[in-house]
């Protein structure tokens, strides 16, 4: 009986399964090994698109930045543009400005350059800048206008009964300069609370001027360059975090 048996009746016996090829198939069925979305793949693409979000906000301050560095920039200084600003009291004084950390204010502030003109070019004007709570003393219940933005609607006015003394006197200013036409007052920043004033050198009420405030920023090119470097190497970075976690859920080879 076994003598007589056909080899092809043995299972298995000198012939292939008629399954076979389905034998290298992955489990997924995809045809594809490691295809499929995994957890290490998800966080890279939200990884990615975190890191894309960096590179879009660091190039656009990098071009920010080089564009204010020329198109903002004469003789040298990164300017306002000029401004009338009037008051019928004692002086015309900037907000409170901060300064601080000796490295960021040496290195994007540099020189500040105030240019202040008279309405009426034959008529003095006396610019200081000091300390602020020093300033803020010495016109402490007179009459005078804050500058908080450009132009006459950028004015705050206090009402007050005091009369300062000629501004000359009161021996409180880090920087002064006064007398007839354009005067520039020159000024290498420090750390500190600051205060600008423009006056009438005598001290007398009412006050038109035409102002411009500049700063050198030495190193606002430098930094512009540097975010947009950031940017483009982040926005590389973000291309192959997203791209490739793509590829390989998609079976792409």
């Amino acid at each position: 009986m076994a003598a007589g048996m056909s080899h092809d009746a043995i299972p298995g016996a000198g012939s292939t399964s008629g399954n076979s090829s389905d034998a290298g198939l992955p489990p997924d069925g995809r045809g594809q090994p490691g295809s499929g979305w995994t957890a290490g793949r998800i966080v890279a693409v939200v990884a990615g698109s975190v890191l894309a979000l960096i590179s879009l906000g660091l190039l656009g301050g990098g071009a920010t930045l080089m564009w204010a560095g020329q198109a903002l920039r004469h003789d040298g200084y990164v300017t306002t543009g000029t401004a009338t600003y009037s008051t019928t009291g004692y002086a015309l004084a900037s907000e409170r400005v901060n300064l601080g950390w000796d490295s960021l204010v040496t290195g994007f502030i540099g020189e500040v350059r105030l240019r202040v003109t008279a309405a009426d070019p034959a008529r003095p004007v006396f610019v200081a800048i000091g300390p602020a709570d020093r300033v803020a003393a010495y016109l402490s219940g007179a009459a005078y206008t804050t500058v908080t933005g450009t132009g006459q609607g950028g004015l705050v006015a206090h009402p007050g009964t005091v009369v300062p003394a000629p501004p000359r006197t009161t021996g409180i200013w880090t920087a002064h300069v006064a007398g007839t036409g354009t005067q520039t007052l020159r000024w290498t920043a420090e750390t500190g609370d600051w205060m600008v004033v423009a006056m009438n050198p005598g001290g007398s009420p009412g006050l038109t001027v035409r102002a411009e405030a500049g700063v050198q920023a030495p190193w606002l090119f430098r930094t512009a360059v540097e975010l947009i470097v950031g940017g483009i190497v982040a926005g590389a970075l973000s291309a192959a975090l997203i791209i490739v976690p793509v590829r390989l859920a998609s079976g792409a080879r």
